[in-house]
């Protein structure tokens, strides 16, 4: 069970990957044609650039037993296995240029989010699946730092990494919540780093981005219940791609 969860995620991962490079090489392709005129001649000048962004991800979470997943209570409970799930991502850009192959940049946005685990457990020898839920929208607030190389003609490559804090917007408070659900906490935080390239187009530059994401914090709310109980800690886990245009 847990090497083909395994492998679904890296066939998740790939897939989104080859995307990525499918989506490069097209815009390659469009460039190509225009490859002897510089476009924007002067873009990376301005100290302020304003933009929006478009995004889609898959999510997992992390999990880390405490030492009750080995007692008696949870005989019947074999193991606890993340599922990998799809989501998207909209929001504003805030770029400013701190020097000449360095920025920073903030990424307001909102996203949607699935957060799913699978406790399959022996009932009378029979493997038997419960799964736990979270599915929420997010308000998030990257603070980034990009760190650029030196233009070609229309094309730059970058990298990027910093933080991301990020709050629940949609539906009731965990502790107000009286079902025996999963329970996520409200608020969490996660180091990012990916990379990218910038396609100067004549009228726009066009930014296709891929991003790792990794929870610093513990998603897992403290009230306990049939979900948390056999779990210590939950930390979120992200593959993201963007579509940038300032």
């Amino acid at each position: 069970m847990q090497t083909i969860n395994l492998w679904h995620k890296l066939n998740i991962h790939w897939n989104k990957i080859i995307l990525f490079g499918i989506g490069i090489f097209i815009s390659f392709q469009v460039s190509s044609q225009h490859y002897e005129q510089e476009n924007l001649p002067n873009y990376d000048d301005d100290l302020i650039h304003y933009g929006f962004y478009l995004g889609g991800h898959t999510a997992n979470l992390k999990v880390r037993y405490n030492e009750a997943y080995l007692s008696n209570q949870f005989d019947s409970l074999h193991s606890v296995i993340p599922e990998s799930a799809p989501g998207f991502t909209v929001g504003f850009i805030f770029n400013l240029r701190i020097a000449q192959y360095l920025d920073f940049r903030t990424l307001p946005g909102v996203g949607l989010y699935q957060y799913t685990l699978n406790y399959n457990t022996y009932d009378r020898a029979e493997e038997v699946t419960y799964q736990g839920k979270k599915e929420a929208f997010y308000a998030e607030l990257p603070l980034l730092l990009k760190y650029k190389s030196q233009r070609r003609k229309n094309f730059r490559a970058y990298m990027i990494g910093g933080a991301k804090p990020s709050f629940e917007v949609s539906g009731k408070r965990p502790s107000e919540i009286n079902e025996d659900v999963l329970l996520i906490n409200t608020f969490n935080l996660a180091l990012e780093i990916g990379f990218g390239i910038d396609i100067y187009y004549e009228l726009f530059k066009f930014s296709p981005e891929i991003r790792f994401s990794r929870g610093l914090t513990n998603a897992l709310f403290e009230r306990q219940n049939s979900y948390s109980s056999p779990i210590n800690e939950l930390v979120t886990n992200s593959v993201s791609i963007y579509f940038q245009f300032q």
